[in-house]
């Protein structure tokens, strides 16, 4: 009975996701739904104290909204520095230039964008900042394709839950008790099938489908009649601005101090603009602001979320459910673990390090977890945070090809799914060996 009070919250807040009520409208359900709760435990003796208006306003204020605005300082930046360059008109340069040299093969080109995507997000360690760079790039390209998108979140999912310098995989890495370079290692071949697999999917749907652009690309095409001299001088903002996302922490190794840092890559690429596509300093700069709008008031909304998430882990939710795969067959373990932490991201996807956790330190203490299935369960939640929609990713996909989040949703919902499946069954093999 206590169970099914604990998860009740969740379920109240993942009915009302699937009814398309707005984040906050789920979330405080949930929240009132965990209020409650806690009180009703406290009477039964499973809780010492229960949820106060104190406790409410630290979980949303101090944990939620102040998290989400502090740990996400290089996306805003990077989404502001993205939007500008895509504003001077550099992106769609890039594109019409890739169009002429591939001769129309838009296939390959969403293929290595993908690609892209995956290596910047496993060098950086996280992938919204990045996805706000390389998001427009794509939906200037091919536009709005389901398996294009999915292809990019899946290729995101894998590239931070697995990379070197993430908080994800510090978390896993401690749970399975190894040094995280050692972990990344053994995690590698996992994380480059996954990539090609996101790669593999885009240019399946460019091939199938065609780009969604390409009826009237002709009409529109603002750069259809410039030189091609011309268009790579424009697109010099964007290579560089690209570069420096994906290698500048590599780059600055060779320096003695840091010089390649997010405002500074940022402030590299306004100049570029002002100096290869001719556009006004005012200009840049205006552009530079307008946009920060979209994600800073995203990540404000999802710091609200996460509040209310907050409080469902008080609740010790999240322990109780880890608990409950422990008392399953060893050979079953693994798999349990990795649907449960699937599951467990899609209505408290907004930060998946903060899902690791919730979980990892009860999951841990499990006989017959290995230190692979720890990789997998991470990668099992970064799969389940995009089909989330209070995941940031989710969000930064959305702004970047111009429809709604759950639009993105709908159609992660027919790829992101299935290799969490394929996920599940590795786990299910490794189990059983």
């Amino acid at each position: 009975m206590e169970l099914i009070l604990m998860i009740l919250p969740l379920i109240v807040i993942l009915g009302l996701l699937v009814m398309k009520k707005h984040m906050l409208v789920a979330g405080l359900a949930g929240g009132a739904a965990a209020l409650i709760i806690s009180w009703i435990l406290v009477a039964t003796g499973t809780l010492e104290t229960g949820i106060k208006p104190s406790d409410i306003n630290n979980f949303v204020v101090n944990i939620g909204v102040k998290d989400m605005l502090s740990k996400y300082l290089a996306p805003v930046i990077y989404a502001a520095g993205a939007v500008m360059i895509a504003r001077s008109g550099s992106i769609k340069a890039l594109v019409e230039a890739m169009n002429r040299v591939l001769k129309g093969k838009m296939a390959y080109l969403a293929a290595a964008i993908v690609l892209i995507q995956a290596i910047a997000t496993y060098m950086a360690g996280m992938g919204a900042g990045n996805t706000m760079v390389i998001a427009p790039l794509m939906a200037a390209a091919v536009g709005f394709l389901p398996e294009v998108v999915a292809g990019m979140a899946i290729a995101t999912a894998v590239g931070f839950t697995t990379s070197p310098a993430s908080t994800e995989t510090a978390f896993s890495a401690t749970a399975a008790g190894m040094e995280v370079g050692d972990f990344a290692n053994m995690m590698l071949p996992f994380t480059i099938v996954l990539f090609l697999v996101g790669a593999a999917l885009a240019f399946y749907g460019v091939y199938k489908k065609g780009s969604m652009l390409r009826a009237g690309a002709e009409v529109e095409n603002e750069f259809a009649q410039t030189p091609t001299k011309e268009l790579w001088i424009k697109v010099i903002p964007t290579i560089v601005f690209l570069v420096l996302v994906i290698v500048g922490g590599k780059l600055n190794a060779l320096f003695p101090i840091p010089i390649f840092l997010p405002f500074i890559n940022v402030l590299i690429a306004a100049v570029l603009c002002v100096i290869f596509c001719k556009v006004s300093p005012n200009k840049v700069s205006e552009n530079l602001i307008d946009g920060s709008r979209y994600i800073l008031t995203t990540l404000f909304g999802v710091g609200i979320f996460l509040g209310f998430i907050n409080m469902i882990g008080f609740l010790g939710t999240f322990d109780r459910l880890a608990a409950l795969v422990g008392q399953a067959p060893e050979w079953l373990v693994t798999f349990l673990a990795i649907v449960l932490a699937f599951i467990i991201a899609i209505p408290s996807g907004a930060f998946a390090a903060g899902v690791l956790a919730l979980i990892l330190p009860t999951l841990s203490l499990i006989p017959g977890l290995s230190p692979l299935a720890f990789g997998l369960i991470a990668i099992s939640v970064g799969l389940g945070t995009q089909i989330s929609p209070v995941q940031i990713n989710v969000a930064a996909l959305s702004d970047g090809f111009k429809v709604s989040i759950f639009d993105i949703i709908k159609g992660n919902m027919k790829f992101v799914p299935i290799v969490g499946g394929i996920v599940a069954v590795i786990g299910l093999i490794v189990g059983i060996l």
